[in-house]
């Protein structure tokens, strides 16, 4: 331990929102908010992780430019501190060794206009989401600096989560932040890349209160925030001391600010993240919606609205992130769909204020079924029914095509896991703002758009008919979906269990019947094919069917699933 060490360190936290691989851009808007903190004097000023790059920015991290631009980045950044603070940043850096991974996770300390002191991540994290021995050479010891005459050490997300068990096993055997301690750190600083699941934030809190009891040491945390394709990160940057939370970041929002982190003496506690599930994703979805389109250019989205739960949530949700002016619905009524569907669709509309029209598909459904009869290639059943699906599919890309637009498809996770969605036709689009929300969640999230938009004198923005009325595809008449497929207060649960949980078959039918197990697994296993070709997911769960699934497409384990 220094000798000298003060009460209280200044630590100022940039809450980042990067665009990945958009090395000049990132390293403006730290530079902005660092010269912004200059005036409350803070000792030192801390980004996340891989913040001048972006996390994650998997294989630009091959390309050579990449890393030559992150390098030029670094050394402007470290002039800002000729006469400033300490900064310390996230980002790739060459290893100097021949074999293995050509780049490290790093932290670096920018000081007196110069590249300081830098550590490079322990912890690699290869499971889920992740795939970080794929780029980065994992690091070998602690870093501890003298920052203000208090001994910094310094550590890299994953580092944190030594303990975590996935699939089962635990992952890691050493603790870098106990390493860290123990090599004389009065104060832990942990930049972050953690993206959200629902409930994740009180998780984080109970971890690094739990990481400042263990280690002695207070704990500053500072994560990422923004939607980076299918991830969402949530910020909620905080500082643990003695056992305890002691400040917090808001999340979903970029934030810069100074906390005074007591490195002696007692901390504050203030109260916990109380959010709802509901709330949470609410909040996530919106900013995963509103960085996808921004980040990617685009506008506007387009969304095809059938009068049902899911599509009213989703225009709801472009909405929330886009603004009325920047979403377009359309109803594509065809001999089958009731009027009720068109007049709910319509009220959606109307609620949320967005430009709406109604564009019949009867007649082309009739001249394409017409073509096929006339050349011995008549459809029946549900190749017949999906044709419809997939003249909508079509519209709605066409018109997003004409308006330089992004069409949102609508399907939840539901759906997606047992393959109850139709290829090239509602499952078309850019993004699936709900394909990691269950569909108990999805009219979750319709009770909090009504309690948070709706006002007492105005009706609810997503209409009782809609939240009442029975789910359906709708693709032929009086047809409802708990008669293709196990009703959803029963599939979800079963879904989770199997999906987020990773229970066997059998120990799931110890709580729901066989043969509705049975069913809900088999066809999970048999729409890998589908889900391989649909839009990504926003996840917000621990295990979406996004990137995080890795399961085959070309194999034969049905059998698996009957361990009985």
């Amino acid at each position: 331990m220094l000798e000298k060490m003060e009460e209280q360190l200044k630590v100022g936290v940039i809450q980042h929102n990067p665009v990945i691989g958009d090395i000049d851009g990132n390293v403006g808007k730290i530079v902005t908010e660092y010269r912004q903190l200059l005036d409350t004097e803070p000792d030192l000023v801390v980004t996340p992780e891989l913040s001048v790059v972006g996390y994650p920015p998997r294989d630009l991290l091959h390309r050579a430019e990449i890393l030559d631009a992150q390098e030029a980045a670094l050394n402007d950044l470290a002039l800002e501190t000729a006469d400033g603070p300490p900064l310390i940043v996230g980002a790739a850096v060459r290893t100097e060794r021949d074999n293995g991974a050509p780049v490290h996770n790093a932290a670096i300390v920018l000081r007196d206009g110069k590249t300081g002191e830098t550590y490079h991540k322990r912890l690699l994290p290869t499971y889920d989401v992740f795939d970080e021995h794929r780029y980065f050479q994992p690091g070998t010891d602690p870093v501890v600096v003298d920052i203000a005459g208090t001994a910094v050490g310094l550590t890299i997300c994953e580092d944190a989560w030594q303990d975590a068990v996935v699939t089962g096993t635990r992952r890691h055997d050493e603790s870098p932040l106990q390493d860290t301690a123990t090599s004389g750190a009065d104060l832990i600083i942990t930049l972050s890349a953690s993206p959200f699941s629902l409930e994740k934030p009180s998780r984080r809190e109970r971890r690094f209160a739990a990481h400042a009891a263990e280690t002695g040491c207070p704990v500053v945390f500072v994560n990422q925030v923004g939607g980076n394709d299918e991830l969402i990160f949530d910020g909620h940057s905080l500082v643990a001391v003695d056992g305890a939370v002691h400040e917090q970041l808001t999340g979903f929002e970029s934030s810069t600010t100074v906390v005074d982190v007591p490195v002696r003496g007692d901390a504050t506690v203030p109260t916990g993240n109380t959010e709802t599930r509901a709330t949470q994703a609410r909040k996530a979805l919106t900013l995963g919606v509103r960085d996808y389109f921004e980040k990617t250019g685009f506008e506007e989205a387009v969304v095809g609205l059938s009068g049902g739960i899911d599509s009213a949530v989703a225009a709801a949700l472009a909405v929330a992130a886009l603004d009325a002016g920047n979403v377009y619905a359309v109803s594509l009524p065809s001999e089958v769909t009731s009027q009720q569907s068109i007049a709910d669709a319509r009220t959606v509309a109307a609620n949320l204020g967005i430009e709406f029209d109604v564009i019949p598909i009867g007649s082309v459904v009739e001249d394409i079924s017409q073509t096929l009869d006339e050349n011995d290639a008549s459809l029946a059943g549900v190749a017949a029914e999906n044709i419809q699906a997939r003249i909508r599919g079509s519209i709605l890309m066409g018109i997003a095509n004409q308006r330089n637009a992004l069409v949102l498809t609508p399907d939840n996770k539901s759906e997606a896991a047992v393959g109850y969605c139709t290829l090239y036709g509602d499952a078309v689009g850019a993004l699936a703002p709900l394909g990691d929300c269950y569909k108990r969640l999805v009219y979750e999230l319709a009770s909090v758009f009504n309690d948070t938009f709706s006002s007492a004198e105005s009706s609810p923005v997503i209409p009782t008919s809609v939240i009442e009325k029975e789910p359906s595809a709708e693709l032929r008449s009086g047809q409802t979906d708990e008669e293709e497929i196990p009703a959803y207060e029963v599939l979800d649960p079963i879904l989770e269990h199997y999906i987020e949980e990773g229970k066997s078959t059998s120990s799931i039918q110890e709580e729901y019947p066989d043969h509705v197990v049975d069913e809900a697994l088999r066809r999970t296993t048999r729409a890998e094919f589908k889900r391989r070709q649909t839009p990504p997911p926003l996840r917000i769960t621990q295990k979406s069917l996004g990137r995080g699934w890795n399961y085959p497409i070309a194999a034969a384990y049905d059998s698996l699933l009957d361990d009985r």
